[in-house]
C-alpha cells in the first residue's frame, strides 16, 4: 500500500527543507505543490493542460484541478512507495478530498508532520522568501531567485507577494482546520522547527520511519 505522509507548517518553519532531506534516507519522494504543478504542466498530463489554461487565463488553479493532478500522480505510483505531501493539503476540503484520493488509489495518510515555531522566528526566516500568488512555487530573492525577476519559473505568474505577517495570517486561517482535522484522526505528530535543521530533520526521520 502507498503511503503518505503529509507536512504542515507555516511559513518559514521548514517543512520543505526537512522533507527534502528526510526523503532520501527512506526512498520516499518528496511532492512540493509547484514542483507538482510544474511537472504536470510539462508532461502534459490532462489535469497539467488544464491548470495551464487557468494560469495563461490569469486565473487560480482550482481544487478540482489540484485533486486530479494528485489521483494522477497516486495513480501512476508504485504500491510500496512513501510520499511526502509538502504544499498539499492546505485547506480541510483538500484535506477531506485527499482522504477519497487515498482510499481510489490504494494509499493511505500515514501521520501529519506539523513543523512549528514561534512568530518572532517565522519573521525573521522569511526575510528574502518569496512564494508565487498562484501556484505556490517558493523562491529566495538570494538564494533560489526566478530566472527571471519578478515572474514565476512555473507559471509565468508576475511576482506579487503578500506581506509576511498576511500570509502567515492566511496560514492560520486556511490549515489551522487542517490541523484539527488530522489532530481527530490522532495522526499530528509536532515538531518543534525553532531548533537547528539537522535536529529537525532527525526529529522528521524517526516520526516517518
Amino acid at each position: 500500500m502507498k503511503k503518505i505522509i503529509i507536512f504542515l507548517g507555516a511559513p518559514g518553519a521548514g517543512k520543505g527543507t526537512a522533507a527534502g532531506a528526510v526523503a532520501p534516507k527512506l526512498n520516499a519522494r518528496h511532492v512540493s505543490t509547484g514542483a507538482m504543478l510544474r511537472d504536470a504542466v510539462a508532461r502534459k498530463t490532462p489535469a497539467g493542460v488544464e491548470a495551464e489554461g487557468y494560469m495563461k487565463a490569469g486565473g487560480l488553479v482550482p481544487d478540482a484541478v489540484l485533486c486530479k493532478m494528485i489521483a494522477e500522480l497516486l495513480a501512476e505510483t508504485a504500491s510500496d512507495t512513501t510520499l511526502f505531501f509538502d504544499g498539499f493539503p492546505r485547506t480541510l476540503a483538500q484535506a477531506e478530498a485527499l482522504e477519497t484520493l487515498a482510499k481510489d488509489n490504494d494509499a493511505i495518510v500515514k501521520c501529519a508532520v506539523l513543523i512549528d515555531a514561534p512568530q518572532e522566528i517565522l519573521l525573521e526566516r522569511m526575510g528574502g522568501r518569496r512564494v508565487c500568488p498562484k501556484c505556490g512555487a517558493g523562491y529566495h530573492v538570494k538564494n533560489l531567485p526566478p530566472k527571471k525577476e519578478g515572474i514565476c519559473d512555473a507559471c509565468g505568474a508576475e511576482d506579487q507577494p503578500a506581506t509576511i505577517r498576511h500570509r502567515l495570517e492566511v496560514y492560520e486561517t486556511s490549515t489551522a482546520p487542517v490541523i484539527d482535522f488530522y489532530r481527530k484522526a490522532d495522526k499530528v505528530v509536532a515538531i518543534d522547527g525553532s531548533q537547528d535543521a539537522a535536529v529537525v530533520a532527525d526529529a522528521v526521520f524517526n516520526a516517518c520511519k
